[in-house]
């Protein structure tokens, strides 16, 4: 139940951050990088395809797993702090991996 309910939440919550023409839009996690010793930010907040839920696409889910398994503990190349779309996409991981 907890978990349906936080998937309910998690897909609400993305829904409403593209009402407003300033929110941050949704997307495709960005994987494309050619330096192994740290991360791109991402530059859009997880799309629906990512969720875990009824309406995720399961390549884009398994994607985005092995994405953050080899990346997550990575400094982004530019060294500056994580975005609010990089904390987006690091909480659906964890919320994705959590036991």
């Amino acid at each position: 139940m907890a978990t349906r309910c936080t998937t309910l939440f998690l897909l609400g919550a993305l829904a409403l951050t593209g009402c407003g023409s300033t929110a941050a839009q949704t997307g495709a996690l960005d994987t494309i990088s050619d330096n192994k010793t740290c991360r791109a930010h991402q530059s859009v907040l997880p799309s629906a395809d990512y969720s875990g839920g009824s309406e995720a696409r399961t390549p884009a889910v398994l994607s985005m797993l092995r994405y953050y398994t080899a990346k997550g503990a990575l400094p982004f190349c530019d060294a500056k702090p994580a975005t609010e779309q990089d904390t987006a996409w690091v909480q659906l991981y964890t919320y994705l991996t959590k036991p």
